[in-house]
């Protein structure tokens, strides 16, 4: 795992290189191992390393073929690398180092951009050929590793983290107000939008192609949104292929010359996640857990059971809300761009990697394939409401529910009165912090007028409209997937754990396992996680089974409302100060004010992911020196 960057421009070499260099600085926290840049004709590569397969200096990147007519800089693990490197030596290939970087090199000599089809893992990447002038992007099939571009006067540069584009002087440190909007109504920056203006993401499954200024892109593969209508094998059968299948991906995914942590909390996902890490024959594996004063929070106890079942070493770390409020600084640059989740991976990550640990084990995944959310049923329930009061075009009622003085639980439910799509108006009124009403009292003019449909609508419907003549459960997997695990939680993963140069693998998205479990009908599929239990039985200790079954569903997540009117709130009030706001010149002043002083009166009423959003967007523009 590692940090990537690089630019292809005009200009002197000396000039490109000091802006690679401030790239490489911006991203040493991702690869502490060893950097390089290289500048090749009009083309510079950058390269942070996190050492896990080959720790010599034989990996050291960026890396070039034999003759030095292609490099590449290289984020990620292929864990078919060994399959794909005997492969390549039979076709002729010579290889100096044991990693997988030089595996991409080799294949994509071997079959260009096509290479990507190939390739197990989590990856992104860039290729300069120099026989063609032209630089290759790629970004795995499901967005688990990142990669931003900008195209400037000319210029493409990209990196790993928006912070090593801003970092390199070329691009102006000025937000994206619909990335900003975006951000406010659904709590994350999803695509086509960042937090910057100029800077976009390289969608998930893409490959990229920048040749005599000119951008290319394409994808290849996409996740299936229907499923199967053939036969299936009998239950027994089904359940038995998956194990074998799910097998097969840990035990890809504990390759590494490092040793590996598991993250287990008390749920299904982590429990079966160690069980099928110790049938694959894990050598040295640990657990660890994080745990809480509050014990509504707390699943210390119930983790517990698990590694004691399974006799796997595990520790928990109790986190005071004094220590992780003192750190808060950090967590707000390490996010990137801001984001009200991804606290939880901040923690666990920070404590793996001070107990000396490179690469963990995450469930990740899990609830969006196997149907563990417990919002689905809301969004079952709320797309009857609209489908009912469609005919009626309710409107005044949707009105009516918009004021201010009610709970904003409440308030949400306008959305479902609107005469919107059903589908679409249940996804807004499950998901959206902030009303279009309160975003105009919220950000300064002309940050809170957009002309147009609002961003969360736009994003939300468009995913929406992919899966049309689908059954409910599947549209919501497939947007669960496309609109929260992949623009929300893949991006805070992977900032949060490589802020503490972390590599985190979520063996529930390699490919090959999703690809087997999306064609099976979401009548079967999508059961609390009793089709993920039935194939991991056979090796789950009976005891440990039957608890599972029997535990109700928790989610990871810290006391945050406890924690803003308490602990951090001192921290909280000096952010929201006056003189603060108005010298970042996003958020009004007296709104930010009156909003706090209603959540301290009743925090059930304004909800704190609303406060907390608020408080990460003002110190997130402080600490990135970006304004409007």
């Amino acid at each position: 795992m590692c940090g990537i960057a690089g630019m292809v421009a005009e200009g002197s070499a000396q000039a490109l290189l000091v802006a690679a260099k401030l790239m490489a600085g911006a991203l040493s926290h991702r690869g502490p191992d060893s950097h390089g840049v290289e500048c090749i004709d009009q083309c510079v590569l950058v390269n942070t390393r996190l050492a896990i397969i080959d720790l010599s200096e034989r990996g050291r990147m960026p890396m070039a073929n034999q003759d030095h007519s292609v490099w590449i800089t290289y984020n990620g693990e292929s864990y078919n690398a060994g399959e794909l490197r005997r492969m390549l030596m039979q076709r002729g290939y010579r290889f100096r180092s044991a990693t997988d970087t030089e595996v991409v090199l080799h294949l994509y000599e071997e079959f260009g951009e096509r290479c990507v089809e190939r390739l197990r893992g989590m990856f992104a990447f860039a290729i300069w050929d120099a026989r063609t002038r032209k630089l290759v992007l790629a970004r795995d099939r499901l967005g688990i590793k990142p990669l931003y571009y900008a195209i400037s006067h000319g210029r493409l540069l990209f990196a790993s983290e928006l912070k090593a584009l801003l970092a390199s002087g070329l691009l102006p440190r000025k937000l994206d107000p619909a990335g900003l909007r975006a951000y406010l109504q659904l709590g994350h920056v999803p695509p086509p939008w960042t937090a910057i203006q100029g800077i976009q993401p390289l969608e998930p499954g893409h490959v990229a192609v920048w040749q005599e200024q000119k951008w290319t892109s394409s994808a290849y593969w996409s996740l299936r949104s229907d499923s199967t209508n053939g036969a299936l094998p009998p239950p027994e059968k089904l359940s038995e292929e998956l194990s074998d299948v799910f097998l097969d991906a840990m035990r890809h995914h504990l390759v590494s010359d490092v040793p590996v942590v598991l993250f287990l909390s008390g749920g299904t996902d982590s429990a079966c996640l160690a069980a099928a890490a110790r049938q694959a024959g894990a050598q040295n594996l640990t657990a660890m857990t994080v745990g809480f004063a509050e014990e509504e929070f707390d699943e210390s106890e119930l983790s517990q059971r698990t590694a004691r079942a399974l006799d796997i070493p595990h520790r928990i770390v109790t986190l005071p809300a004094e220590q992780i409020r003192r750190d808060l600084s950090h967590v707000v640059w390490a996010m990137d761009q801001p984001t009200v989740d991804g606290l939880n991976t901040y923690w666990i990550s920070r404590l793996a990697a001070e107990a000396g640990c490179k690469v963990a084990i995450s469930g990740q995944g899990g609830d969006e394939l196997f149907g563990g959310y417990e919002s689905l049923a809301w969004f079952e329930r709320f797309t009857g409401i609209a489908q009912w009061v469609r005919p009626w075009h309710a409107r005044a009622l949707g009105r009516l529910l918009d004021q201010t003085a009610l709970p904003f639980r409440w308030r949400k439910l306008s959305y479902l009165f609107g005469g919107r799509d059903p589908f679409v108006a249940s996804q807004l009124a499950v998901k959206v912090l902030f009303l279009e009403r309160d975003l105009r009292r919220l950000l300064i003019p002309p940050l809170a007028e957009n002309g147009r449909q609002t961003e969360a609508e736009y994003h939300l419907a468009y995913w929406a409209k992919r899966v049309e003549g689908q059954d409910l459960k599947e549209k919501l997997a497939f947007m669960d997937i496309h609109t929260h695990l992949e623009p929300r939680l893949l991006r805070d993963m992977d900032a949060m754990s490589m802020a503490h140069s972390l590599e985190v693998r979520p063996v529930f998205l390699d490919h090959r396992l999703v690809e087997f479990l999306l064609p099976i009908p979401s009548a079967i599929r999508i059961q609390q996680k009793r089709l993920l239990l039935e194939a991991t039985k056979r090796f789950l200790p009976s005891e440990l089974l039957q608890d599972l079954q029997a535990r109700r569903k928790r989610t990871f997540t810290f006391p945050f409302a406890r924690w803003l009117t308490r602990d951090w709130r001192p921290t909280i009030e000096q952010s929201f100060a006056a003189e603060r706001l108005e010298s970042v010149g996003v958020l009004e002043p007296s709104s930010v004010g009156q909003l706090w002083q209603r959540y301290v009166r009743s925090s059930a009423a304004v909800g704190w992911s609303r406060i907390w959003s608020l408080f990460v967007l003002q110190r997130w523009c402080e600490t990135m020196q970006v304004h409007p």
